[in-house]
């Protein structure tokens, strides 16, 4: 069934005879930015800003860009720093850090309003206060140039800016505000005026730390709407609305719409019926108030009660590490954007609509692999004004174009866009109709004359849309679990969407539970959660890109018997991390194990039995941490298509994975190899069977053992290879002294960790390479790895270092030690008045310790021995009577 109905899809930018695209390029995050000037966001790869929350960016009238700012640099078009573009007084983590606000007669002059930082005082510098700095477009070759920087309006204020253009256009209001006091300051063709109005209202907010937090004035000008993230002394939501005058700059009426969150992004739709929020769920832990999860939430402005008409748009699963919830930023498109850290930005694609049919899509939006963080460019909220109702979106439908005139426009002219059509793209009408030539986005022209003599034109994108794709009827199949087989479950009727839409994730739908209902888009159902009253029911989708561009579908519920499984086993877990404060347990490896009995199907791992049922919350497939009350229990659902197959439970029962190296290089020696596996566990298998912890193994190759304790195993390989061969390199002698030394320096393969030296013949052995306090003699030195063997002889040369000739038979001579070594050596002795007393050879028998026949008394003597090569060394002993 083919339904075409109207919906409110507007792109409206109002000015003085200028295409108003000022909004059209965004820079923003870790170095993120969007093209909007086709009327879809593309992604840019060009900017130069990384901020942690606000940014501002302005281009002129046709959609060029001119500057952009993270609130202390300014960049200008080609991506440059300006002239003086730096020590600008806003912060790169103030909520709206800056905000840009031209001169309304001098097209070249621009005002850059930056807001005060809730950090500045934490670091105990003085606080930044709220500051302009002016931009001349003319300077630089028409690149820009900072003229002045940082004249001060306030000591102090909040991190929050908005602007709105008064009715005549003629001058603009800049408004911030601090404590309970609204500071509106006026901008016309002589520049800022810094007498601003100020406006008593509201809550007071006193501490500095509780600064943060969005402001924004409706595109209208009529209502100002304020964020208040209050983190001291503990979370506190504070979401209010006011009143704006805007040819007074006047806030007053303060209405406290929510104080369930804690409140930080803040936007108004096109035609300023619907304000959303972004804010941190807040919860109690321990008795302490903490914050969960970004929650984005819808007023109604039209209500009789306000705050009664909120409806949660979106609560993001996964906490983010933060207390700000991000920015909300309407575009020239006319949707609304969020943004959080991550890859992509969310987007409310039709927020002048209700409820679900503002169309929220998660992630939605591609930034060419660039980074948001929590903040986006605000803009003077007049360039998103509209003054104009458009319906019907379907192609091929006729659409309706009403002017929200109350008597005030005396003529006006249209320009859709669509040069295919012929003639019927232009008009005159105040309300004209206009059939499109295709699907696709229109950029439609308004020149409009007012009765006051004032022209403006308006820019709006108009997206036609194809008629929804869809298959007419399927069938949702959940399972049974609640214990009767009676064909009665929960559904997630969000789940058909794959369905039916062929693959077009740009298809959603709505819920009903009867087909008049579905074309009156009334009574939705809840989707997640849905009880189906008999097996077999009926309920109806109205599938939509653009949401009253739709197809109906009929979806039937069917919940298939025997398919709880309820316990199904217990998991053992190898390669987990146990501890007294937190287990550890790898997602991947529970959902392998799984998958051996369910190889054909697909499994989704969740923590409760619900999130399951319902296919929310799907656990990751990696490491998650358990707590020490938190039970060792995962559900898990397996699907056969889409069909819901089994739910059941499983214990899993975690083991530490025991520390050790998957590869091991032992060396073969003399062709063998001995192996040894890790102490400590009962079982060891080898290759050959062998269940010993300690193996042989012939010849070279890797060689695996599977060793563990009960069910737990874990592989470790060896890799033998042959012994590669060392070598001595240098041994260096530092002999004939009174602590004689010896050092051996080796050459090792990269693979071997190291030797170990013998002097004894390899009786015993050391790892050090160097042997000191030696005595003279004949030395056996043995280098060994532990395989192979290197085999030296050392002499270690010297002389006794005294004698005594009393001819008793014991050490009568003094001669050199081992002289059969020295062949050809001469010692020359000397008394201590240098005067040669003797000389002996290395075949002679010694000195007695005589001079001509004469005793020579007890004293120290010197000698100069002189070897056959050469070397000469001195030194002294002692005759002793």
């Amino acid at each position: 069934m083919r339904i075409l109905i109207t919906t409110i899809i507007i792109i409206l930018v109002s000015a003085n005879l200028s295409a108003q695209r000022e909004a059209a390029n965004w820079y923003f995050g870790q170095n993120a930015g969007l093209d909007f000037n086709s009327g879809t966001p593309v992604p840019l790869l060009d900017g130069q800003i990384n901020t942690v929350e606000g940014c501002e960016a302005f281009s002129d009238s046709n959609g060029n860009l001119l500057f952009y700012t993270d609130g202390k640099t300014v960049w200008n078009r080609s991506h440059q720093v300006m002239p003086s573009g730096t020590e600008l007084g806003g912060s790169f983590s103030t909520t709206q850090s800056a905000l840009v606000v031209p001169n309304p007669i001098d097209k070249n002059i621009y005002y850059v309003f930056t807001p005060d930082d809730a950090l500045s005082k934490n670091f105990g510098q003085t606080t930044n206060g709220f500051n302009y700095s002016v931009v001349d477009m003319a300077k630089d070759n028409g690149r820009g140039d900072v003229i002045d920087k940082n004249i001060t309006l306030l000591a102090q204020c909040s991190e929050k800016v908005s602007a709105v253009r008064n009715a005549s256009g003629d001058y603009y209001w800049v408004v911030t505000h601090f404590r309970n006091q609204f500071y509106a300051y006026r901008v016309d063709g002589s520049g800022v005026s810094e007498n601003p109005v100020v406006s008593t209202t509201g809550p007071w907010i006193g501490d500095f730390e509780n600064i943060r937090g969005s402001l924004k004035i409706s595109p209208d000008g009529t209502k100002l709407a304020v964020a208040h993230t209050i983190v001291e002394p503990e979370y506190t939501g504070s979401f209010y609305l006011f009143d704006f005058e805007v040819d007074t700059g006047v806030v007053s009426n303060a209405q406290l719409i929510s104080s369930e969150r804690l409140y930080y992004g803040v936007e108004f739709s096109s035609n300023s019926s619907k304000l959303y929020a972004s804010g941190m769920g807040i919860t109690s832990l321990d008795g302490e108030k903490v914050v969960d999860k970004v929650e984005i939430v819808q007023y109604d402005l039209d209500a009789p009660n306000i705050a009664a008409s909120e409806y949660l748009v979106f609560r993001f699963n996964k906490a983010i590490n933060s207390f700000v919830a991000g920015a909300l930023q309407i575009g020239i498109d006319k949707k609304i954007y969020h943004a959080i850290p991550g890859d992509r930005l969310s987007v409310i694609r039709t927020p002048n609509l209700k409820g679900l049919d503002s169309d929220f899509r998660q992630f939605y939006i591609d930034m060419g692999g660039r980074g948001a963080t929590y903040g986006l460019p605000p803009f003077i909220q007049s360039f998103f004004e509209t003054i104009v109702t458009i319906e019907n979106f379907c192609e091929g439908d006729t659409t309706q174009f009403t002017t929200e005139s109350n008597g005030t426009i005396a003529s006006i002219s249209w320009d859709f866009g669509d040069p295919l059509s012929g003639a019927s793209n232009y008009s005159n009408d105040l309300n004209p109709t206009h059939v499109f030539s295709g699907f696709g986005v229109y950029t439609v022209t308004i020149t409009v004359e007012y009765t006051n003599g004032n022209t403006r034109a308006f820019l709006e994108y108009v997206e036609i849309a194809e008629v929804p794709d869809v298959i007419q009827n399927v069938q949702l199949v959940q399972c049974d679990i609640d214990g009767n087989e009676d064909g009665i479950s929960l559904f997630n009727l969000n789940e058909a969407i794959p369905l039916f839409n062929n693959g077009n994730a740009d298809i959603t739908a709505n819920f009903f539970g009867t087909l008049q209902d579905a074309l009156n888009n009334e009574n939705i159902l809840a989707p997640i959660g849905y009880q189906n009253s008999v097996d077999g029911e009926v309920v109806f989708a109205r599938a939509f890109e653009n949401s009253e561009c739709f197809e109906i579908v009929e979806v039937e519920l069917s919940a298939q018997p025997l398919t709880d499984l309820e316990f199904y086993k217990d998991i053992d877990l190898c390669d987990g991390t146990v501890g007294i404060l937190a287990t550890i347990v790898n997602m991947q490896e529970v959902h392998d194990q799984l998958y051996i009995d369910f190889a054909q199907d697909d499994i989704g791992l969740y923590l409760t039995e619900d999130n399951a049922l319902l296919e929310v919350e799907k656990l990751p497939l990696e490491e998650r941490t358990f707590g020490p009350f938190d039970p060792l229990l995962v559900y898990f659902r397996v699907e056969q298509g889409n069909d819901c197959a089994f739910i059941g439970h499983v214990t899993l029962n975690v083991h530490e994975k025991p520390v050790f190296d998957e590869l091991v290089e032992v060396i073969a020696c003399n062709g063998e190899a001995v192996l040894r596996g890790m102490d400590g566990f009962e079982n060891y298998l080898w290759p050959d069977g062998s269940t010993q912890q300690v193996y042989s193994v012939q010849g070279t190759g890797n060689v695996d053992l599977i060793f563990g304790n009960d069910s737990c195993s874990y592989l470790q390989t060896f890799s033998v290879i042959d012994e590669a061969p060392f070598t001595i390199s240098k041994i260096i002698i530092n002999d004939f002294r009174p602590s004689n030394e010896v050092i051996i320096e080796t050459e090792l393969p990269d693979n071997m960790d190291g030797v170990r030296f013998s002097m004894d013949g390899g009786l015993s052995f050391q790892e050090s390479n160097t042997f000191s306090r030696l005595l003279p003699g004949v030395y056996d030195l043995v280098v060994s790895d532990g395989c192979t063997e290197i085999k030296k002889t050392i002499l270690v040369g010297g002389v006794t270092s005294f004698f005594t000739p009393n001819n008793d038979g014991i050490n009568d001579r003094w001669a050199l030690a081992n002289p059969e070594f020295f062949p050809g050596a001469e010692i020359s002795i000397f008394d201590r008045y240098g005067k040669l007393l003797s000389i002996i050879r290395n075949d002679g028998p010694g000195w007695d310790g005589t001079f001509n026949r004469r005793e020579m008394p007890s004293d120290d003597y010197w000698y100069r021995l002189r070897l056959a090569e050469g070397r000469v060394v001195t030194g002294h002993f002692t005759l002793k009577r």
